[in-house]
Formats: structure tokens, sequence, C-alpha cells
């Protein structure tokens, strides 16, 4: 088979399944990982995961999809990679479908429980809780009972429950845009020049892109820090984490800054992630 002919390993796939596997696996794997990992995923293991996924998906019924594919229509590494992103997106949903509470949770009363839900889960305010739980019980809405359930609820999540919310929220959708905090003021001083407001909304929305393509915990780093001003030891509280130093920041914002540049932002627009500042207060 000629070395980096797509037909000719499509051929051998239509001819001999499971020997046109083997080839295509041992071609195209580092593409396809590294598609997942440009997807949002960085863990090994929850890389491997949905690989794993990725090739059930490709090897099934004889390899079905890969003798379907025309390459007079694209070439196989292209279609690959919106595999990869798609297979990344089912993945983080079907762990969003299969959630389930915490036993502390599990401990409240069913008010508790589904007030967790809402509010946790569905993102729900707590006006809209009570609103929805008039609903469901033919009563009025009762804010302050809502207010009160919340109470409790927080009380019995641990610092572990927290990150793992934290992480859900992540993954599963876009973070907030930059302009609601003063951070965004922070990091970017335009003038009142049209171009330069204008320049100041497409480093707003690179920043953006830049970190969706950094890990979870370190996008939620750089936003509880930078963002949020959050201090560090208020960060390692709220992520359940330790050791959170000067070097593990510079380490982080060194990845933004070559993801940054990847999507052209020039080397002067960066001065926000050139240096970690210090806490604005003891943690």
């Amino acid at each position: 088979m000629p070395a980096g002919s797509d037909e000719a390993l499509l051929r051998l796939i239509r001819e001999d399944a499971a020997a046109g596997w083997r080839a295509f696996i041992d071609r195209y794997t580092p593409l396809i990982v590294a598609g997942i990992r440009r997807a949002g995923l960085v863990d090994r293991d929850e890389m491997m995961e949905v690989y794993v996924l990725v090739c059930e998906q490709l090897s099934a019924d004889g390899c079905a999809r890969l003798r379907s594919q025309d390459v007079t229509r694209g070439s196989l590494g292209g279609w690959l990679t919106v595999v990869a992103r798609h297979a990344v997106v089912d993945w983080v949903r079907s762990r969003k479908g299969r959630r389930r509470l915490f036993q502390a949770v599990q401990d409240l009363s069913p008010l508790d429980q589904r007030v967790f839900e809402l509010y946790y889960w569905d993102e729900r305010t707590p006006s809209e809780i009570a609103e929805l739980r008039a609903a469901d019980t033919g009563g009025r809405a009762d804010l302050p009972a809502v207010f009160d359930a919340l109470e409790r609820v927080q009380g019995a999540l641990t610092a572990r429950h927290r990150a793992e919310l934290l992480a859900l929220a992540v993954r599963s959708k876009a973070p907030a845009p930059l302009e609601e905090s003063d951070a965004a003021q922070r990091a970017i001083d335009p003038s009142r020049s049209p171009e330069a407001v204008i320049h100041a909304a497409q480093l707003r929305s690179r920043l953006e892109a830049a970190l969706a393509q950094l890990a979870p915990e370190d996008a939620a780093i750089v936003r509880l820090k930078y963002i949020e001003g959050l201090t560090t030891g208020a960060i390692e509280r709220a992520l359940g984490i330790g050791g959170l130093g000067p070097r593990q920041l510079q380490e982080i914002l060194a990845r933004l800054r070559a993801a940054l540049e990847e999507l052209g932002v020039d080397a002067g627009d960066l001065s926000f992630v050139r240096q970690a500042p210090a806490d604005r207060s003891a943690s």
C-alpha cells in the first residue's frame, strides 16, 4: 500500500476489513488522539475513553463508515478530525446525562434534592426554581423556602463535591463572556478609536477561544484567578487541589499564551498573560 494514500487504505479496508483496520489504526491513531485533545480533553484516561469509543464506531459492521468514505470529496484526515470532535461532544453530553446525586444530597429531603438538581444541573435561578416548584405542587412560589433549601444543600456539599460540579460546568457550557467582568478592562486597555474598539472585541473573542483549548482545570484556574479575582488559597479550596504555586500558574499562562499566538494574537497584545500577578488579598 503506497505510503500516505487514503485511497489505497480504503481499498484495503473494503477488501479485507481486519487487515485494513490494523493499517488504519497504525496510521491514524495520532491524528484521532490529537483531534480529541484539540476538542477539549486533556486528561489521558478521558482521551483514551473517547478514543476507544471512536474506534468502536469506526470498526462497527466491518468498518462500514470507513468503507463508505469517498476521498474525492475530502481528505480522510479532515473527516476524522470532525468525527473526533463530535465524539467528544457526545461523550460530554453522555456524562452529563449519567449524573447521579451525591450521597450527601441523597440524605436530604426530596425538596432539597430537587432544588439541587434545578440549581446545579439545570442552572436555574432561585426565582425560577420557586416558580417551577409552584407549578409542580400547585401552590404559591415560595422563594424563602428555596433559599432555605439552598442553604441546606450548601452545607451538605464538600470541597470535592464543589470541584466536581465546577468541572462539569467548565466542560458542558461555554464560559461567560469576559466583558461581563472588569477583568476585561484589566486585560485590554484600548483607546476610544473605533479601530481600537474593534481590535479589543477581536482580542476578547480570541481569548475565549484560547481558554477553550486549555485543560478544564487550567481554564477554571485562569478564570477564577484573573477574572473572578480569587486568591490562590480560595482557588485550591474551590477546585479541591493543592500546591497551586507561582510556577504552575506561569506554566498555565504559558499554555494560554501559546494558544493565543496560534490564534493570531500579536505578542504585543499578550501583556495580560506575561506574568502571574500576586494575590490581591491573603488566602
